[in-house]
């Protein structure tokens, strides 16, 4: 194909907005003309087609690797790198926008990664979490992960999947911010309690213990502790 048809090709794409890869073969398997392949095989790279095409001005602003660089930049000046933080940060600079940062690498998560800050947002996130349970324990009582789910909605906070996603369990979240209400035991008193309930009991088995627990009212086996090893003892 001649060089004159392929600019016409590509012009006639642009027409229908800025002309990326996705964008021209999606154009291309309805229209016809050269693949995005043969392009990048001919000319080298898409900035050189785009080139080709006299497209300069669809040519993003910044390079990936000023990109990396203000997200760094950023993430050392705000503190977090949330895309929402990011927004409000790079409208009041010369920085590539949140929307050139999307389109350069194809989604905010693969800039992060690039710029080795993933870590960061996990980090985020997981204190933004606990600072909303702590909240919710103010507002709560007893906080239990149905109401935390509705207070959550309301106030626009991390939802409960994301609590149970990042910590593993709701009861998980509770004892490791130390909200949980409910009682932890020794291994000495777990034995104990099996010994006292070995001794009421005909046949000590996991159900005629926690039968054996309602009726006394004797604490619960800590679920860090396999009822069925523990009785094994």
């Amino acid at each position: 194909m001649e060089e004159k048809q392929i600019i016409d090709q590509l012009r006639t794409a642009a027409a229908e907005g800025r002309l990326t890869i996705h964008m021209y073969q999606q154009w291309q398997k309805v229209n016809g003309g050269a693949s995005v392949l043969e392009l990048l095989e001919a000319y080298g790279s898409w900035a050189n087609v785009l080139r080709l095409a006299g497209l300069d001005n669809q040519l993003p602003r910044f390079t990936k690797a000023e990109v990396l660089r203000s997200l760094r930049r950023a993430a050392k000046e705000i503190g977090s790198i949330t895309s929402a933080d990011y927004r409000k940060w790079a409208a009041e600079r010369d920085v590539p926008s949140l929307t050139e940062v999307v389109v350069l690498f194809g989604s905010w998560k693969v800039a992060l990664i690039e710029a080795d800050l993933l870590g960061m947002v996990a980090k985020d996130q997981k204190c933004e979490i606990i600072q909303s349970l702590l909240d919710a324990s103010e507002d709560i009582a007893p906080l239990t992960s149905t109401a935390y789910a509705k207070w959550a909605r309301a106030h626009q906070r991390p939802s409960i999947t994301k609590v149970v996603r990042r910590f593993g369990s709701w009861t998980q979240a509770l004892e490791e911010i130390g909200l949980s209400t409910r009682k932890t035991f020794t291994e000495e008193e777990i034995v104990q309690a099996l010994k006292e309930a070995d001794e009421e009991l005909p046949v000590l088995s996991p159900w005629g213990y926690e039968m054996w627990q309602k009726k006394t009212g004797k604490g619960r086996l800590l679920k860090t502790f396999n009822r069925c090893s523990a009785l094994s003892r």
